[in-house]
């Protein structure tokens, strides 16, 4: 059976806490190939989800947490079953969204919120100018996914204020 062209990964709009992605290919052009399979690797695990999509040559995965790294790869399959190797894996790392929640009042200080991963763990930065950053909070390994919030008590002595969030 002929190899697959090309692997495409179109993450949703919304941010939240679980996204869904678009994986599409070029389909085989080998008149033997009747179907398709999706594998999908969390986080470099070992273990596969496998997606009998049938000829459809695109499929929405859904339940891909923020902070976490997946990899995906497409084999195809004939008549009798038999898989073709798998594609080459494409590899994606969700984006964390940060929220910034502000004080009820200016002399409040901002909330820096985000969604936490296992096994990941998190540095706050801040700067005023957006040349020098300091790391200003940072948070042990998480061991579930969870929220996680951080009140910023500096950030009524400033002018301006930016964060980035750097993810280990």
């Amino acid at each position: 059976m002929a190899g697959l062209a090309a692997l495409f990964f179109l993450p949703s709009q919304p941010a939240r806490a679980e996204q869904t992605a678009t994986i599409s290919w070029n389909a085989s052009a080998d008149p033997s190939v009747v179907g398709y399979c999706v594998y999908t690797r969390e986080d470099n695990s070992p273990n596969l989800t496998r997606v009998d999509v049938g000829a459809n040559p695109r499929v929405l995965i859904g339940g891909l947490k923020e902070g976490l790294a997946y990899g995906f790869s497409v084999s195809s399959y004939n008549t009798a079953g038999i898989e073709s190797e798998p594609s080459p894996e494409v590899s994606v790392t969700l984006k964390v969204p940060v929220k910034l929640k502000p004080g009820a009042t200016p002399k409040s200080p901002v909330t820096v919120q985000f969604p936490a991963a296992p096994g990941k763990w998190y540095e706050v930065q801040a700067s005023s100018d957006l040349k020098n950053w300091t790391t200003i909070w940072q948070t042990g390994v998480a061991t579930v996914y969870a929220p996680v919030e951080f009140q910023d008590v500096q950030s009524v002595m400033m002018k301006s204020r930016f964060y980035r969030l750097i993810v280990h």
